[in-house]
């Protein structure tokens, strides 16, 4: 891991400080329709209710990525990494790379100065194989006073900040993850105005689930004037029992009540993949607590996981009881990741297609 910094990026505030609630729409429109091609490969998750794991399978969705740009790397293939962002202040992610804490971790401080007020964008480049992630934590908080301010003076191009950064190094990437939560409306609305594909973690079978759906679909519509393009482009499910690989009837139902809410929105049925995560709590806990992602508890599990500075294999996990992780509980955990990420990448193709008029 190295820190790195993205220098001689033009000013973002200087764009947004063109405009005005006097400003005509068709000079803003005119801004988007620029940026928007260059941001396509944009991806938020997020939902309209918290709690859900929704950082978790951001994480591992992105290192699920990086891993397809290695094998690329490996087939003498040309590859390109992949960019995480977490917009949320309590920088769980940190505990999912296993770098809070460490001399890469500056609380997000890097970010917010980034974002308000032009400064160079700070990344940790190679967390793991092309896997480079933006450092967040409480400093991420303060961004919403600051595009407060922004907004009272220049309108609706105050939530462009971030896209207008990530305009400039999205060529960089294959694919920028940004995990956000509702928890913050104007980071969040920073976060769909920057992507172009929302994916959306569905966990519980609650009212609250069909809720927290529907606020987002609402968050995307008051969205458009300065993101025509954002759209959900995956639903998928989180934390739901199998049985003998199956899903079990609550998430059947769930699923139903899901779908029906997609045809009265008029959305793409195929919108709600068929891959989810199972259900796995101690498993999860441990990701989270050992800085491993799912593939790499599952390769520790095997005994097959190496220090990558010394090449020592890593001890096997255990659980809070002391008790080893079982190997195959973890590989399963880890396949589900695998599989909700490629039913994800290929709605996000799909969509893709259609944006550019091939489809």
């Amino acid at each position: 891991m190295e820190k790195y910094e993205y220098n001689d990026l033009e000013s973002r505030l200087s764009t947004v400080k063109g405009f005005s609630d006097l400003t005509p729409q068709e000079e803003l429109d005119a801004l988007v329709t620029r940026m928007r091609p260059h941001l396509r490969n944009v991806i938020g998750v997020t939902i309209g209710k918290g709690g859900v794991g929704k950082t978790t399978l951001a994480a591992n969705l992105a290192y699920t990525l990086a891993e397809e740009q290695d094998r690329r790397s490996s087939a003498g293939k040309s590859p390109r990494p992949i960019l995480y962002i977490e917009l949320d202040s309590n920088g769980n992610s940190r505990n999912d790379f296993g770098i809070r804490g460490g001399e890469f971790d500056d609380n997000g401080i890097s970010f917010y100065d980034a974002v308000t007020d032009d400064r160079p964008l700070s990344i940790v480049k190679n967390v793991r194989p092309f896997l480079d992630v933006v450092p967040s934590g409480a400093s991420n908080a303060d961004i919403s006073g600051r595009v407060d301010k922004v907004s009272a003076e220049h309108g609706p191009a105050a939530f462009l900040l971030l896209a207008l950064l990530l305009v400039q190094i999205s060529h960089l990437y294959q694919w920028i993850i940004i995990d956000f939560s509702p928890s913050d409306k104007n980071n969040q609305r920073l976060g769909l105005a920057a992507s172009t594909h929302l994916v959306a973690p569905v966990k519980g079978s609650d009212d609250g689930v069909l809720e927290g759906l529907g606020s987002l679909a609402r968050l995307v519509r008051g969205v458009r004037v300065i993101n025509p393009e954002v759209s959900i482009a995956a639903i998928g499910f989180l934390g739901f029992k199998k049985v003998k690989g199956e899903p079990t009837s609550e998430l059947v139902n769930l699923r139903e009540k899901i779908e029906l809410l997609v045809a009265n929105a008029r959305l793409d049925p195929e919108v709600v993949i068929s891959a989810y995560v199972r259900e796995a709590p101690v498993l999860a806990a441990l990701c989270r607590n050992t800085g491993m992602p799912a593939k790499e508890l599952a390769l520790a599990a095997s005994g097959k996981l190496a220090d990558p500075n010394t090449g020592v294999l890593v001890p096997r996990p255990r659980d809070e009881n002391d008790r080893l992780v079982e190997p195959q509980r973890a590989t399963d955990l880890a396949d589900d990741y695998t599989h909700f990420a490629a039913a994800v990448l290929h709605q996000i193709r799909r969509r893709n297609k259609q944006l550019r008029g091939e489809a």
